[in-house]
């Protein structure tokens, strides 16, 4: 006989085998007890967390030969259902028939009567996969079909259905499943194939399942044909690429400790075993949250990598300010993955600059260069001879620049003062592990310059939250004494995100085509809440 899949062979047969989704499960037993059914469902909900599972159970309470509302899994109609060869419970996979044809094939059949159970059931899984045109034709059949009839729609993706579908649904959202939940029913299988797994090895079986069900039970299936009947943490790391907390915790003493050949040594082997790049950078992240997190609040219950062992253990080798300021450069590589996949080497080399860096000379070179030049039009904070903590605040006013007089500034942008910035763009990757600076080297780096006149620099941002932190004017004198070390004239520094940008170069474009353009002037444009000096 062939082998049975473990999501398969321990699909749930009753709603209280279910993991998670316990308001879903309440909600629809209520309705099946007092009789008030919808025509149709919408089950929504990331991959694996019993959006089919349920619509075959809601299925079978409705047909199950003890009544509506039972499961009771020995009668024919129950078990056909399980089988899945129940002529009454119709699974359509809107993937491959997402057409118009299958539809109106689908309407044909809807008005005859149901064979062996009493309601027909017709469960579409992936929906959102269907033509409009398909969605069009299905419509009114949903709106009103016969009473004998009712429809289930499953997606992973309900944004792409169109409203009027939605509108006609009942919509159910399945969240991930818990992670005690998981292992409970992982406990449960385990006992049944009589299979011993390591605490630490399911626990990362329960993490790479991102709570899906039937992700953990298909990665359990495989760690079993890889190990056998017991599997190990290190069978888990081996078999799916991963990093012990072991060696996450050496990787960040060696950076704190400033041990160049013990860290390249390290990253070299991480790329070695071709670990699964962007995992590690999430796992490492969720490694220095934890030693925050204790740090903060002192409480170990709120701990969810590490335990306090652990914690103490990198708190004896890293700052709390040196962890905040890693953090902001691993959130930084995150954003930049997208862009270049060769993550680990990136780390490698940014971790050897900041590895070295000598904060008396940052120091210096910040004396050195900041210099007063602008105020703001109310409380003008002035620049500082001396960096002080890095102060960057969403709270307060905020600049504003209109499209005209940002037209104006593009107009009067250097080219060349642009070329030659972004060469000096990279500097600040030196400055975002400072203990003083690092937050606004950070906030500086997240964005690239976009125009550069003589009055204003502009940074654009993939981020709108970040731009709007930039545009603070209390976070101005921060930014302009640390732009002060990349360049040497003071502006004011303003930023836009992408979709902004997008529509002033259009709005660029479309001027210069009809010959409108602002002249050329050289002064400094109309910005709320500051002024330039004159």
């Amino acid at each position: 006989m062939a082998y049975k899949a473990l999501y398969r062979t321990y699909r749930p047969q009753t709603f209280s085998e279910v993991a998670g989704q316990e308001a879903i499960v309440k909600t629809l037993q209520n309705a099946l007890i007092s009789n008030k059914l919808s025509h149709a469902y919408l089950f929504s909900g990331p991959r694996g967390t019993g959006k089919t599972t349920m619509a075959k159970l809601f299925a079978k309470s409705l047909n199950c030969e003890q009544g509506v509302g039972h499961q009771c899994n020995t009668c024919e109609n129950c078990l056909l259902i399980k089988q899945n060869a129940h002529p009454d419970v119709i699974e359509i996979d809107a993937a491959s028939n997402n057409g118009v044809e299958e539809v109106r094939e689908l309407i044909d059949k809807v008005k005859y009567s149901p064979i062996k159970g009493k309601y027909k059931v017709y469960i579409i899984d992936e929906v959102h996969m269907m033509t409009s045109s398909a969605f069009n034709a299905l419509l009114k059949t949903l709106e009103e079909p016969p009473s004998h009839v009712i429809f289930i729609l499953a997606t992973t993706e309900p944004h792409k259905i169109i409203p009027t579908i939605l509108s006609r649904c009942q919509r159910y959202d399945f969240g991930k499943v818990s992670s005690p939940a998981i292992l409970e029913r992982l406990q449960h299988v385990l006992s049944k194939e009589n299979i011993h797994v390591e605490s630490a090895a399911l626990d990362m079986i329960i993490q790479l399942s991102e709570g899906g069900m039937r992700d953990a039970l298909s990665l359990l299936d495989q760690a079993i044909a890889f190990a056998g009947e017991t599997i190990t943490e290190k069978d888990i790391l081996q078999l799916f690429g991963m990093i012990s907390k072991s060696e996450k915790l050496n990787l960040i003493e060696s950076f704190a400790n400033k041990q160049a050949a013990r860290f390249i040594q390290l990253t070299d082997h991480f790329i070695q075993l071709g670990i699964d790049e962007k995992r590690f950078l999430n796992e490492l992240i969720d490694v220095l949250k934890d030693v925050l997190i204790l740090f903060k609040t002192k409480d170990q219950t709120l701990l969810r990598t590490l335990n306090e062992e652990d914690v103490n253990r990198l708190l004896n080798a890293i700052t709390i300010e040196q962890t905040e300021r890693l953090l902001d450069v691993m959130f930084y590589l995150l954003s930049d993955f997208k862009v270049n996949g060769h993550w680990l080497r990136m780390f490698q080399l940014r971790g050897l600059t900041l590895i070295e860096k000598v904060q008396d000379n940052v120091k210096t070179s910040l004396e050195h260069k900041a210099k007063p030049s602008l105020s703001p039009s109310k409380a003008s904070p002035t620049f500082s001879s001396t960096p002080s903590q890095s102060t960057i605040t969403e709270e307060g006013e905020s600049l504003y620049i209109d499209d005209l007089n940002i037209i104006k500034i593009m107009v009067d942008g250097n080219k060349e003062a642009k070329q030659s910035l972004l060469k000096e763009w990279d500097q600040l990757d030196t400055l975002m592990l400072d203990d003083h600076v690092g937050a606004t080297a950070t906030l500086l780096k997240d964005g690239k310059p976009y125009v550069l006149s003589e009055h204003v620099l502009i940074l654009e941002y993939d981020n709108p939250l970040l731009a709007s932190k930039v545009n603070r004017v209390v976070n101005q004198s921060a930014l302009q004494d640390l732009l002060a070390n990349l360049y040497p004239e003071p502006v004011l520094i303003y930023a836009v995100n992408r979709q902004e940008s997008l529509k002033l170069n259009k709005l660029f474009l479309d001027l210069r085509q009809l010959g409108k353009l602002p002249v050329r002037v050289q002064t400094p444009p109309s910005v709320k809440n500051w002024k330039f000096n004159s």
